[in-house]
């Protein structure tokens, strides 16, 4: 190999430029799969120049990168062909894309331990990964299967602690996640809400009101709208009108929230939860664009 060779002149270079070289090659915006990235990324085709590079590149791309995994990539009863290779030694941060189990164990009665609504096969799989630093598992579209997940962690002495911190988000503690950042999210609810909560209690103009939720709507084209209606009958007192008992009762603010305990606040914020939760599937965008605008036109009469 001649000294031009470009692997050459990558290996002869200092090891902190190198490195400096990798992080920028190799920093996506979005998490990744693996499988996706193997041949024919011009970004990923570095780790392919020799053992050398292959071995630090590929500290960094774990080190910069969230990988995206579901359960049927931790699933015993699928296919290997089926599932992304990942290597547990080296991740720093996975992104669950939802919380349903495998394909495989979806038909079979006799599901395995990762798959089973206790998930401690998962669990466990999780737990051993030795520079693992943060987990988010996306249950919005597995509302059920999560809250088996929770009421049986719930019932288990020595199962983990699921807390709710915030609208749609629950923090995972016990054993091994105590110090890693694990956990449970329904990720429109919890992105959108709190820019919502914000929103409200700086009385916008209807431009400013568009333009937040046009933004909001690429994180999800629905549930903004959907919220929105929800902040603005609090805010004119029709909340059980428009928004029903459950949510109406469920509500709570800020100031409540601070003068209460931790697991007052967990179940409060559990309970808000559910209930939009089950708001957000029984109505639809139309729908409650249809009765803001109703209530804008009660409001200014």
């Amino acid at each position: 190999m001649s000294d031009d060779c470009p692997s050459r002149l990558l290996t002869k270079l200092p090891s902190e430029l190198r490195i400096k070289i990798y992080e920028y090659v190799l920093a996506f915006d979005n998490p990744i799969k693996p499988r996706q990235f193997v041949a024919g990324s011009s970004n990923t085709n570095i780790l392919r120049t020799n053992k050398q590079v292959y071995h630090e590149a590929q500290a960094v791309l774990y080190e910069m990168n969230t990988i995206s995994v579901s359960r049927n990539d931790f699933c015993s009863k699928t296919d290997r062909v089926l599932q992304t290779p990942i290597k547990s030694q080296h991740v720093r941060h996975l992104r669950f894309t939802s919380f349903g189990e495998s394909i495989a164990c979806n038909f079979l009665l006799d599901r395995c331990s990762v798959c089973e609504d206790h998930a401690r096969g998962l669990l466990e799989a999780l737990s051993i990964m030795p520079l693992l630093k943060n987990v988010n598992i996306d249950y919005s579209t597995q509302i059920a299967n999560f809250l088996r997940f929770k009421d049986r962690a719930a019932g288990c002495p020595t199962g983990p602690t699921i807390t709710c911190v915030g609208v749609g988000l629950y923090n995972v503690r016990g054993g091994r996640f105590d110090q890693a950042d694990f956990t449970f999210s329904h990720r429109p609810l919890a992105s959108i809400w709190p820019t919502l909560s914000v929103l409200s209690n700086s009385m916008p103009s209807e431009r400013e009101e568009e333009d937040a939720l046009s933004r909001l709507r690429t994180v999800d084209p629905d549930v903004p709208d959907k919220l929105w209606l929800l902040f603005w009958a609090r805010q004119y007192g029709r909340s059980a009108e428009w928004s029903g008992e459950r949510v109406a009762e469920a509500w709570v603010d800020e100031l409540e929230l601070a003068s209460m305990s931790i697991e007052q606040r967990s179940t409060a914020l559990h309970e808000l939860t559910v209930a939009l939760q089950v708001f957000l599937k029984a109505q639809t965008a139309s729908q409650c664009r249809r009765y803001l605008r109703s209530l804008r036109e009660f409001a200014f009469v």
